[in-house]
């Protein structure tokens, strides 16, 4: 069984309406999905838990997940942001490395000694013959996890260039720890939702927050105290779409390249 954790309902809509899932219970307000073919069977599909936004609730999730479901492995998913200047809004990111940066921005210059980890080879291989086979634009390359979500191009450009990396995010290396702790293989792969240059609206932070997104009427009233994000709140609207639909284009084509076989090698 594969188990993919996320933080956002949004980030795992296409997932979950491309199966047969059936909500599960799960503890605080995850949300935890079964597909009526799990993997390892024919028409594969991995069980999904979403924790919310945040290392955290990442933790927590991953830890929770493990016990309850036993995985064979763990894919890491959702969405991130650019540091680089050729990534665009549904493009896929492939950890090759996640990297932890703890601590607020300006405590990041004196980081001497960056804390990172690797995927599995053979999951990392997979991931590989998913993009290609399915024809998605790809990037390979270090993710770093944050405590909180950039916000500007400054910062986000800063990380690319500092830390060599190809994507931010706030929970990945939360998940790897886990997953390395608990010795069961892991990969990270996310899309990319907001370009590097892109100055992302406040309300786009929800770190500690739940799976589910912020209700419309949030929406309108940060609009009308800020009416010059409306058009940056449209533009993360329709790379909110996009990134989705990679997750899923991806998500289908790397459960293919995962077989049962694969799976009990990489654990014998």
């Amino acid at each position: 069984m594969i188990v993919a954790l996320g933080s956002l309902h949004r980030e795992a809509d296409g997932i979950l309406r491309s199966g047969d899932y059936t909500e599960v219970d799960a503890p605080e307000d995850f949300l935890a999905y079964r597909p009526f073919f799990i993997s390892g069977s024919a028409g594969a599909l991995p069980v999904v838990v979403l924790s919310g936004s945040g290392s955290e609730r990442a933790t927590r999730a991953a830890k929770w997940a493990i016990e309850k479901f036993a995985p064979d492995a763990i894919i890491a998913f959702g969405f991130c942001s650019a540091t680089r200047d050729l990534e665009r809004s549904g493009d896929i990111v492939i950890a090759a490395r996640v990297a932890g940066l703890p601590g607020a921005p300006f405590e990041w210059s004196i980081v001497d000694d960056i804390n990172s980890l690797g995927p599995d080879r053979s999951l990392l291989l997979a991931a590989r013959t998913a993009v290609e086979v399915s024809g998605l634009d790809y990037h390979h390359g270090t993710i770093v996890t944050i405590s909180k979500s950039t916000t500007t191009a400054g910062a986000k450009q800063w990380l690319g260039e500092a830390i060599n990396s190809n994507a931010v995010d706030t929970e990945a290396h939360s998940i790897a720890t886990v997953a390395n702790d608990a010795r069961v293989p892991w990969i990270v792969v996310k899309s990319v939702l907001d370009d590097r240059d892109f100055n992302v609206p406040t309300i786009g932070d929800r770190i500690g927050s739940g799976p589910y997104e912020r209700g419309v009427s949030a929406y309108i009233k940060h609009v009308s105290k800020a009416p010059r994000d409306l058009p940056a709140l449209i533009k993360l609207r329709r790379s909110s779409t996009a990134a989705s639909t990679a997750l899923r284009i991806f998500m289908t084509a790397f459960m293919d390249a995962i077989t049962p076989m694969s799976i009990g090698e990489r654990n014998s």
